[in-house]
């Protein structure tokens, strides 16, 4: 099976989308800082306690200024003069005289429409001097005392900047872009009255942040490679617009880049506006949800080998406005090229993360920005890289993301009887090689889907695992993999991941999961006209029968390609391949849930396609591949999706003997390894090709087996032959080992020759042995006197009286040691030689 190809697979170097033609900016000298290591120490005048920069500014009295960008290039308006960027700039009163600061930038076009964040605060003049007063956000109130420079730049087309929003293009990147230039002197600004403004209380380093379109805006610069970017903090951003208002070629809306435009827009500026925003409609490729050259210039991923700046991202995991697939697909790129990085992942949905875990994520903030723009080495990355959240307040901190030991797992899609519950494990069930699904006319909702899995249904398909008796985590992508015809030439295709189990969950809706107390908290210094003071939120809790955790949907045309006119019909009643990504996730399935796929056609939330088709489902080879965590082996332990239909063989090891002998005693030791769960390990002792003993220990699917036996046999040489067998009914190599057992001591015989003994019935003046074993003789201690004999079957000890090898007047202990380690003992005693 294959995935439709991408068009963000393709290489950066073969263009610049249009930024080349777009700006001219005079070329200069730049220093270009590596983004793996913090920036020189801050300004002494700083003051750092415990690693963390303090308040020291007066907040009242901070310097308050608006400055105007021009964007060279830049005419979004068309009206023929160079389009502006304004941006409005606080920061502390000492960088009037000397003190350099570093600049915390939210690139917005919501500032005087929308509004930023929970409560909607807009960029106001309260006192009508023609200076802001009310910056919204708490990054002013919070960071300014502590040494740093906020900005809102205001997108073009929005705020007090000129132009026409153009959905995140490459004149939108461009002119939140030259911020960062005329921060470091690259570009000209000046103030209202035209006089020339220059950043010269400017370290050199700025960050940006923002959730959603302002995260976005973050994206897109990073990608130019600006210098002087030093991290950015996208909050439920986008990262490719086309997959922001499409799904592998299928639309979510009409003509949504005007509609958004125009939102943005202040209404003084909307009639101008109009020619471009009915422009955007005739571009937008509306007509096909294809993948066009529009959408490629909005694909930030593309050019993320220009990243230098660091990246602490954040992502609902709920989050049903800007998915996760827009984070998950960026952060594997920055992953690819190293990076760094650092990821929250929260279970709600599109919420900032001051309002859910406030103060720790204003502490984490702020070390960030004091490690990465005013170079304080406080250990924040060397903290582990991931946060996941599981439950309300449970948050799991790991080394990566996805999680370490992730591995794909394909499960069947198999069933029955059509319009019944099929079944989700590792292997096919018996039963019906194809299933059906007849689509409906309109676009069924997911909880109609959804809900009552095993309640018949012609126009979905539901698969369902067994109870598991263990927990079960993914963390990643699942891909769905259908092998299928459809009964007519087109037809969006749908699936639901679904945990069915009751429990009190955290809804995606309403308000994304939360909900605003009467409670507010303060975070920073405050003005008459900014007192810093936020409502705070609480978790919304729901009981419900089942839990949608991810979906995912393909228009069958694009099963090759998104591209803009490779789309192709089906020829109807021929098999196809359609494998689609759906939305990553990361979840534990709780012991007693069952997973469960939907398999639909149309979807609500996407546009429909042709209705009243029938997909009819290959039963023995369609499947979803899930990220499990822990792989195959998990997926088996935790019990219900039955025996892994995989082909790793064991792997067995010889532990004891390691000897061929001969050998006193037969003692067996297999050690077996798998990578699902071992079912039993082996080991079987022959002669002369004649099963004698055969041992084994039960596996119970532990991956891990050591098998011990004790085997009592006659002398003689036999054959352990050894294996392993996993879960899945794989066997490993069979291997033999040869070995000799020998259990029987050597003889020992005097020597009745008058040269040899002279005396008898265990007292001698002079003694003499003959040895002898069939399996050689080792060695003889007299009185603990050793003596090497010849490793042969006969030898012999000559001539012992007093003095000579150990011997000594009285009672003497004489052992024989033969090859296997056999002993046999004589005791006799030696008498003065006659006189």
């Amino acid at each position: 099976m294959h995935s439709p190809s991408e068009p963000a697979s393709r290489g950066v170097a073969r263009r610049k989308r249009s930024i080349a033609a777009l700006v001219t900016v005079a070329a200069l000298a730049v220093t270009v800082l590596s983004p793996n290591a913090a920036v020189a120490a801050p300004d002494p005048a700083i003051p750092v306690v415990d690693g963390k920069t303090q308040p020291f500014s007066d907040y009242a009295s901070a310097i308050r200024e608006r400055v105007y960008i021009p964007v060279e290039g830049v005419d979004q308006d068309l009206d023929g003069v160079t389009d502006v960027t304004a941006i409005d700039i606080i920061r502390p009163a000492e960088t009037a005289a000397s003190l350099k600061v570093p600049a915390i930038i939210d690139p917005s076009p919501y500032f005087t429409t929308l509004g930023r964040g929970n409560e909607s605060q807009r960029l106001q003049d309260l006192d009508g001097d023609g200076v802001t007063d009310l910056f919204p956000l708490y990054y002013d109130n919070y960071f300014v005392p502590r040494g740093y420079a906020v900005i809102h730049a205001q997108m073009n087309g929005t705020g007090f900047s000129t132009g026409c929003p153009l959905h995140g293009g490459a004149g939108d990147i461009q002119s939140m872009k030259v911020v960062v230039d005329w921060l470091n002197g690259r570009v000209p600004g000046h103030n209202a009255a035209g006089d020339p403004v220059l950043a010269t209380w400017h370290t050199g380093k700025s960050a940006m942040i923002g959730k959603s379109y302002d995260g976005t805006l973050a994206n897109g610069v990073a990608a130019t490679g600006v210098e002087g970017l030093t991290t950015i903090v996208p909050i439920d951003a986008i990262s490719d617009w086309y997959r922001y208002s499409r799904t592998n070629g299928i639309r979510h809306n009409t003509n949504y880049p005007a509609s958004l435009s125009n939102t943005v827009t202040n209404p003084e500026r909307r009639a101008l506006c109009a020619p471009v925003r009915e422009n955007l409609n005739a571009i937008d490729g509306d007509e096909t949800g294809d993948y066009n050259p529009f959408w490629d210039e909005r694909n930030y991923v593309l050019d993320v080998d220009n990243v230098k700046a660091s990246v602490f991202a954040i992502h609902g995991l709920n989050d049903d406005n800007v998915r996760m697939s827009q984070f998950a697909d960026y952060w594997q790129a920055l992953s690819e090229r190293d990076v760094p990085r650092k990821v929250w992942l929260p279970r709600l949905g599109h919420i900032d993360p001051f309002e859910f875990r406030r103060d720790v994520w204003v502490d984490t903030l702020h070390r960030w920005y004091d490690y990465w723009l005013q170079g304080i080495d406080n250990g924040i990355m060397n903290e582990p890289q991931s946060t996941v959240e599981f439950g309300p307040s449970e948050y799991v901190d790991e080394a990566s993301w996805p999680a370490p030991g992730t591995e794909y797992v394909d499960l069947s899609l198999s069933g029955t009887t059509s319009g019944t519950a099929g079944s989700l494990g590792f292997r096919p069930v018996e039963g019906a090689s194809t299933l059906q699904i007849v689509g409906g006319s309109n676009s069924p909702s997911e909880g109609a889907l959804a809900n009552n899995p095993e309640a018949p249904q012609a126009n979905r398909l539901v698969l369902l695992s067994q109870p598991l008796t263990q927990d079960l985590r993914i963390s990643g992508t699942p891909i769905v993999k259908l092998d299928a015809s459809l009964s007519q030439e087109q037809s969006n295709l749908s699936a639901l991941l679904v945990d069915y189990s009751t429990a009190f969950r955290t809804p995606r809706s309403p308000g994304d999961g939360i909900q605003n107390t009467t409670n507010r908290t303060c975070w920073g210094a405050e003005t008459q006209f900014d007192n810093a003071c936020y409502l705070e939120v609480e978790r919304r809790s729901t009981e419900s029968s089942y839990w949608r955790l991810s979906r995912g949907v393909l228009d069958s045309s694009n099963r090759e390609s998104l591209a803009d006119g490779a789309a192709t019909n089906v020829v109807p009643g021929q098999k196809y391949d359609f494998d689609w990504k759906m939305e990553p996730y990361d979840y534990v399935f709780k012991a007693g849930s069952r997973i469960g796929v939907v398999v639909s056609t149309n979807l609500s939330g996407f546009v429909a396609g042709s209705p009243n088709a029938t997909v009819t489902l290959d039963a023995l080879t369609s499947a979803i591949s899930l990220p499990v965590v822990g792989g195959a082996r998990a997926a088996y332990a935790s019990g219900g999706l039955g025996i892994p239909a995989e082909t790793v063989k064991p792997e067995t090891a010889l532990v004891s003997p390691t000897s061929a002998g001969p050998l006193k005693s037969l003692d067996i030791q297999v050690d077996a390894t798998d990578n699902i769960g071992l079912d039993r390990v082996v080991a079987n002792v022959y002669r002369n090709g004649t099963l004698v003993k055969s041992t084994q220990t039960a596996g119970n699917g532990a991956t891990a087996v050591s098998h011990v036996a004790s085997v009592s046999l006659p002398d003689g040489t036999y054959q352990i032959r050894y294996n392993a067998q996993d879960v899945a009914g794989n066997v490993s190599v069979t291997r033999e080992f040869t070995v000799t057992l020998d259990a029987t001591a050597p003889t020992v015989t005097i020597k009745t020759g008058a040269s040899e003994t002279k005396g008898a019935d265990g007292t001698y003046s002079l003694v003499s042995f003959k040895l002898y074993d069939a399996q050689k003789i080792d060695k003889v201690t007299l009185n603990g006197v050793v003596k090497d004999l010849s490793n042969n079957p006969w030898s012999d000890v000559n001539f012992v009286k007093p003095g000579t090898f150990g011997g000594t007047l009285g009672a003497n202990t004489l052992v024989v040691y033969d090859v296997a380690g056999n002993t046999t003992t004589v005791q006799f005693t030696l008498v003065a030689p006659a006189a």
